[in-house]
């Protein structure tokens, strides 16, 4: 019989360790966030948009006619119904250089620099009609920007427009402001630097719809209905930005908070080992010996090669067969010499506990020595012994080992083989060895299964 372990407990130790485990992972803290994640996505992608209906009475002053010089009376260009925002250019000859043929609204007031600050819309749905022969509709706005902007030149507002075909705006249309571009026309006559010919949006005084190009003899008919901008309540940059932040924050908090309380806990821990020491002593070396009788791996906490004799007398008492399934850590020398013993150490209690987790409540599991591990089950089914050597070979080669900061890749190869009813185990363990030998010579991360015994009725 078996002498029992020894095991030496430091009071508060196991409580203090799951306390602090439990406080660095406290499930309330990470739901609230994830619900506040949720709650400000859903602020920028469901909440109704912003809207400003340039059109609406009393917003903006207009609409003015585009004529050629100016005068809103000129006969050329008229309203046919001025409520319904509807006009009738007609230019019976080419008195100018320019024929204007459009409409206007000015945004801003009494001061001529302070318009509407329109950046924080995202676009503009347009609802307009034309019946002419023009290929073009143009709808521009204009931005004062006080570094080259002149109140006594309207002109000197920067200029941004898109040219919209007569079929682009045969039902309503909705344009990204991002679409609408400072002209080269514009760039050249002003020659200014490159950074002012960026297209803005913050100082917006003024509206058009016109007629890029309009020539004497024609006729055109324009009509607009609503000119809508659209746009997020905040920027979703921003927002995302701050959902980062925020999260990178908290990061930093539970670290920091962790980083404190496991330090007090081993302060704590580390005195009362201290005071133990002296009592230890004296049952170091009995507790080495019961050590060495122990069945289990002290490193890995599952069987050692003792326990897993102990089971498989008693999987061959029971008369019914069994399946035995070898499994080696790939290239483990290389993990040993590359990060050092301490981090091999670590990659076999992982591939323990990965192992462990995805077994049968029935199977027998233990390491066999080193890197290699033994999964012992009762029966005779080697095809689904095989299957889960696979569903293993999987888990090992999905697993997250994270070591001093480094990820390390693990991957094993896999040996089953079948010990029938009344067939000697020893056997049965040379065939799972070599089936393992023959996966490692095919490139390792896979499983062979002996064939040996393959296709007799216990075996399917």
């Amino acid at each position: 019989m078996t002498p029992p372990l020894v095991k030496l407990k430091v009071p508060g130790t196991t409580k203090e360790a799951s306390r602090v485990r439990y406080e660095l992972s406290n499930p309330k803290l990470l739901i609230a966030g994830i619900a506040l994640t949720l709650a400000a996505v859903a602020s920028v992608e469901f909440l109704p948009a912003r809207t400003l209906e340039l059109t609406a009475p009393g917003l903006a002053n207009g609409p003015y006619l585009n004529t050629s010089d100016g005068n809103q009376a000129n006969a050329a260009v008229k309203w046919v119904n001025v409520k319904d925002k509807h006009l009738r250019c007609h230019y019976a000859t080419a008195a100018a250089n320019y024929l204007g043929c459009g409409l206007t609204y000015v945004l801003n007031g009494a001061d001529p620099s302070l318009g509407r600050d329109l950046s924080g819309f995202d676009t503009m749905e347009l609802d307009l009609a034309y019946k002419g022969p023009s290929a073009f509709v143009r709808v521009a706005l204009r931005n004062f920007d006080p570094r080259f902007s002149k109140a006594e030149d309207n002109n000197s507002s920067r200029f941004h427009s898109i040219n919209l075909r007569p079929r682009d705006i045969q039902r309503p249309v909705e344009l990204e402001l991002s679409e609408l571009t400072v002209p080269e026309w514009w760039v050249g006559q002003y020659n200014l630097a490159r950074e002012y010919n960026r297209p803005g949006f913050e100082n917006v005084t003024a509206l058009s719809i016109d007629l890029p190009v309009v020539q004497a003899g024609e006729e055109h008919e324009l009509q607009l209905r609503r000119v809508t901008l659209k746009g997020h309540w905040v920027k979703r940059d921003k927002v995302y930005l701050g959902i980062l932040c925020a999260w990178m924050f908290g990061a930093l908090l539970m670290v920091l908070n962790g980083w404190a309380q496991l330090r007090r806990s081993h302060l704590r821990q580390q005195r009362e080992i201290d005071a133990l020491t002296a009592r230890t002593r004296q049952l170091r070396v009995e507790q080495e010996k019961l050590r060495r009788l122990a069945t289990i791996d002290e490193l890995t906490g599952v069987l050692n090669r003792r326990g897993l004799e102990q089971s498989l007398e008693d999987f061959e008492d029971s008369a019914r067969g069994m399946t035995l399934v070898t499994l080696d850590i790939d290239h483990f020398k290389h993990i040993n010499d590359r990060h050092g013993h301490d981090c091999g150490d670590e990659v076999l209690r992982r591939v323990a506990a990965v192992v462990a987790a995805n077994l049968r409540a029935s199977d027998v599991f233990g390491r066999w020595g080193g890197e290699e591990f033994l999964i012992a089950g009762q029966g005779t089914r080697l095809r689904e012994a095989t299957r889960l050597a696979q569903k293993l070979c999987d888990r090992i080669e999905e697993s997250e080992i994270t070591v001093s900061g480094h990820r390390i890749a693990v991957t094993a190869s896999f040996g089953v083989a079948l010990a029938p009813p009344g067939g000697s185990t020893a056997d049965a363990l040379k065939r799972a060895d070599e089936a393992l030998y023959r996966a490692k010579e095919a490139g390792r991360n896979r499983v062979e299964m002996d064939k040996t015994l393959e296709g007799t009725p216990t075996t399917i």
